[in-house]
């Protein structure tokens, strides 16, 4: 038994150099189905980032006039933070907001002679509300328009990134269609490659099939070689494309965490922890390919 496979490794092994150039033809093709996918899974990795992003912008400002006292903010925060709907709520005293808007204006002059004129502070403390999800912002703003806050609230300004939001999705999903598009395209093409490999190599190996056959081979050892070399093509495919992947993902991370404006861009940290399910998932898939391609060449010509 070990000696038959070993004798089959070792045919595959044979085939795979004797037909070296068909052979890579079909592992560049497998690699560029696997880079289709890998495009496929940076681009849903940035998506959720570029998704994260804009919701973690989305807040409420909610602004008190100048003569509520800041115990009584206070009051309102922590009536805020019972909300299930809340997140996090943050108070910006009146004197922060009156720093934050003169930098805000800085080269505004006019601006700031007008600040220089008032004697008194003209701004109140600031609630800023973040919610759980992007839903619930709706009750939080009715929460806040109870009457018990009507002499309190002097403002309420709510960043709605919602409409970005949808057209980031609407984006998002037309690019994973497209990458899907591509994907099955090379996917077709691969089976047609690896069709036309088994095809050669049946023919290459006519000869020694004939003799096999006179000297009673069975069935699975004839075919047992191109199975093989079936499994060869999709481990290499897969070792070469990781390869080149990660040296590429060195490279433009930078760039990504430079455009998204954020350190969470970590398409590299997402491939080193989920390593064996990404690539192995892929090695499973053009194995499949390949074996399935493998059986109907061989079942159209070679005849045992």
């Amino acid at each position: 038994m070990i000696v038959s496979v070993s004798r089959i490794v070792r045919f595959a092994l044979q085939d795979f150099f004797r037909n070296f150039w068909l052979s890579v033809a079909t592992v560049s093709v497998l690699m560029l189905t696997l880079v289709s996918v890998n495009l496929l899974v940076v681009m849903n990795v940035l998506g959720k980032v570029a998704l994260s992003t804009v919701e973690s912008r989305v807040d409420v400002s909610v602004h008190f006039g100048p003569e509520v006292e800041e115990s009584r903010i206070q009051t309102v925060k922590v009536a805020l933070l019972s909300l299930p709907e809340v997140r996090d709520v943050e108070y910006v005293s009146a004197s922060r907001a009156l720093e934050q808007f003169s930098e805000t204006h800085s080269e505004d002059h006019d601006i700031i002679e007008a600040l220089g004129e008032v004697e008194s502070n003209p701004f109140g403390g600031t609630l800023i509300v973040k919610a759980r999800n992007l839903e619930d912002y709706p009750k939080i703003l009715s929460a806040l328009d109870e009457p018990v806050y009507a002499n309190l609230i002097e403002e309420k300004n709510f960043d709605d990134r919602r409409v970005m939001i949808e057209r980031l999705e609407a984006i998002a999903y037309r690019v994973e269609v497209f990458v899907l598009a591509i994907s099955a395209i090379f996917g077709l093409i691969t089976l047609l490659i690896v069709l036309n490999t088994i095809r050669v190599s049946i023919y290459t190996h006519r000869e020694e099939i004939g003799i096999m056959r006179l000297v009673g081979a069975s069935d699975g050892f004839i075919r047992g070689p191109f199975y093989v070399e079936a499994v060869f093509w999709g481990l290499l495919a897969v070792i070469l494309t990781a390869a080149l992947l990660y040296p590429a993902l060195a490279v433009s991370q930078p760039f990504l965490r430079a455009f998204f404006g954020t350190e969470a861009v970590d398409v590299i940290g997402f491939y080193n922890a989920n390593f064996l399910q990404v690539f192995g998932l892929q090695f499973l898939l053009v194995t499949l390919m390949s074996l399935l391609t493998t059986k109907l060449a061989t079942a159209k010509y070679l005849k045992v």
